[in-house]
């Protein structure tokens, strides 16, 4: 497919780019030091760790759904309150338009 295309006339490698020296140079961990021995990881129970971000990303403890919980309690309280204050606007402005003709809607 990318042969018919034409392809590799058409594009530009990025490893040419990146290969460059100057590019190389700019992109080169300053803090990067060669070893030339084998890194061979620990295995041992406890050196291990789950990542929880990836795996347990579903599993919520139980500490953050009361606290969600809480939150979601509060937001629908505030919503009352709110709510509570928009009708007694409303029935002040009612009353006003009955008490002031000038203020009534044409």
């Amino acid at each position: 497919m990318k042969v018919k295309v034409s392809l590799p006339e058409k594009t530009v490698s990025l490893w040419s780019w990146v290969n460059r020296p100057q590019e190389l140079q700019r992109l080169t961990n300053p803090l990067y030091e060669a070893n030339g021995l084998v890194i061979w990881p620990s295995v041992a129970p406890q050196s291990l760790l789950l990542w929880e971000g990836v795996f347990l990303r579903w599993n919520r403890s139980s500490q953050c759904l009361d606290e969600a919980y809480d939150e979601m309690v509060h937001i629908i309280e505030y919503n009352k309150e709110l709510q509570n204050k928009v009708n007694s606007l409303r029935r002040q402005l009612a009353q006003l338009e009955t008490q002031d003709p000038l203020l009534q809607s044409p």
